[in-house]
């Protein structure tokens, strides 16, 4: 029966289906990487720093040797096998190239130094007596602060090295009725999931094994690799659960090769949780970003030009890049675009993707702009959207193959009573509250990825499905359950579902709502011998 929580599906859906990992979590067997056990553990605790620039000079470490059970203590003097590889802004790949124990101090929140101990109390008293002294500069953190550098992003990023125009825009906004030039922000914004950070890496002879939450193991167990200098085929990861992500666990960052490199140094298992107060540093975010917006419209509402330039806060040494004007200049029939992106270097930690990467902030002062407009034109915001609305993608003319934008404004219009509301703003009271009605687009890119699915089928009908895709708390491990079941024509109670571990047939990233696009399609199936393999 249909209820709130699994209403009666529309036509492009399945049935609703309890979730094949619900027992699991709500009795506490779901098993996340920082619970997994392994044999004797060691226990690391990271010390960061707490100055934004700078270097460092001396590290006093006696007193910290001095705790009971402390086992070895990693710094910049003792890890420079670890070797330094590349700065990656893409999904899956390296999260920043600040990756040594010092000297340089490049943010506030870097890790200069990680104690292992027996215990993790230990660990964490002898953190707290490593004195480390600094030759302090004054840090530059955000827009406005002296001392800045700028890069322009179609310069330095290969991901970017184009942006969308089309046409003259200066003529179009110079000769339109009505014009807006307007200016917004977004602040920096942290994932901060439910799950720590943790790594647990051991060793076995010359094996690798990490258990890490991770949204690309894959990624993970080469990029490790190439840190310490050793075969990929020598790495495992395992993450078989993720207690949240959304672009925190995707890239390899600092502490994984250097949890592994205590591992080895000691020959035991090392496990790290960070603190929750070091998630903030240690991992990426949502970068600091400003925005100016140009539009130009007739009186009935008919865009002629679109003007979106963009600022984006980054670390010193990285050229990552939001750029998700590259998305949102398609999004209405602006007539003439213009677009520009400038990465702005600051002491800060290397930002990353997060929860619908480059989007948020470009849709954001896109659609607040539009809003505007429309308040400026006296005329209804959702009109606005729809007198600009097209099947033609504006900067190259193509067509869309499908666009269901009015069809959603409408079904939320009626469902809202839309019409009755007060379009003055400002206007609409609940005895002392302001009462604000709005209209939003949302735009998302749809991908897919390579990917690989082992599907064994037994005698008695049991069904076994192997990818190392992953589920981040979305439900990946059901919806692949539900494609099994359903292209084999079983229940799904008789499927059994094996997600997150490098050792299984490759998996994507599990970024960019791509994970049941890649694992699902009913395409390139093949059968041997009691196998099914999706490729």
């Amino acid at each position: 029966m249909a209820n709130a929580a699994a209403p009666t599906p529309q036509a492009n859906m399945g049935e609703p289906a309890v979730r094949l990992d619900a027992r699991l979590k709500v009795t506490g067997e779901a098993r996340y990487p920082s619970d997994m056990p392994v044999g004797n553990p060691a226990y690391a605790y990271l010390v960061t720093s707490t100055i934004a620039r700078g270097r460092i000079e001396r590290l006093a470490l006696d007193a910290a040797f001095a705790v009971p059970g402390v086992l070895d203590i990693l710094t910049q003097d003792n890890t420079g096998e670890l070797k330094n590889i590349g700065f990656g802004a893409g999904r899956g790949g390296v999260s920043t190239s600040i990756q040594q124990l010092g000297p340089e101090i490049a943010h506030a929140g870097q890790i200069v130094a990680v104690v292992v101990a027996d215990t993790f109390e230990a660990a964490r008293e002898a953190a707290g007596k490593v004195g480390v002294t600094y030759a302090t500069e004054s840090p530059s953190a955000t827009f406005g602060s002296p001392r800045l550098t700028e890069d322009d992003a179609t310069k330095v990023s290969k991901m970017y090295r184009k942006l969308p125009s089309v046409g003259d825009v200066e003529a179009a906004l110079g000769g339109a009725e009505v014009a807006i030039d307007v200016e917004y922000a977004t602040p920096t914004q942290h994932h901060n999931p439910i799950e720590l950070f943790t790594t647990t890496c051991s060793w076995m002879d010359d094996k690798l094994t990490i258990r890490e939450p991770s949204q690309f193991v894959y990624g993970l167990k080469n990029y490790v690799a190439r840190r310490l200098g050793a075969n990929p085929d020598k790495v495992d990861v395992v993450s078989p659960f993720v207690g949240g992500a959304f672009g925190s666990k995707s890239a390899m960052t600092p502490r994984t090769a250097m949890v592994a490199l205590a591992a080895k140094r000691l020959n035991r298992p090392v496990k790290l949780v960070a603190t929750r107060s070091q998630g903030f540093t240690i991992s990426t975010y949502r970068a600091e970003t400003r925005h100016r917006v140009r539009l130009g419209a007739r009186r009935d509402g008919k865009l002629v030009g679109y003007a979106h330039e963009g600022w984006e806060i980054s670390s010193r040494p990285d050229q990552y890049v939001v750029a998700g004007i590259a998305d949102t200049a398609h999004l209405y029939a602006f007539g003439a675009v213009k677009t520009k992106v400038t990465i702005v270097h600051a002491d800060r930690s290397t930002p990353g993707f997060m929860r619908s990467p480059p989007m948020v902030p470009y849709m954001y002062a896109l659609e607040t702009a539009m809003d505007e407009l429309a308040v400026k034109l006296k005329m209804d915001p959702i009109e606005l959207r729809r007198v600009n609305d097209t099947m033609t993608e504006p900067i190259e003319g193509k067509p869309f193959s499908s666009r269901s934008l009015m069809k959603c404004y409408d079904q939320a219009a009626d469902s809202f009573g839309w019409m009755r509301r007060n379009p003055q703003p400002g206007s609409m009271r609940e005895d002392d509250w302001l009462i604000g009605w709005g209209c939003a687009t949302a735009l998302y890119p749809t991908h897919i990825a390579p990917a690989a699915v082992r599907v064994r089928l037994s005698p008695a009908g049991e069904v076994r499905v192997q990818t190392a895709a992953h589920d981040l708390g979305t439900g990946a491990y059901t919806v692949i359950g539900q494609m099994a079941a359903e292209r084999l024509g079983v229940s799904l109670g008789s499927v059994t579902v094996e997600l997150g571990d490098s050792r299984l047939p490759v998996g994507p990233v599990a970024g960019g709502s791509n994970t049941t696009a890649s694992t699902g399609p009913r395409s390139s199936w093949r059968r041997r011998s009691g196998v099914s393999e999706r490729v």
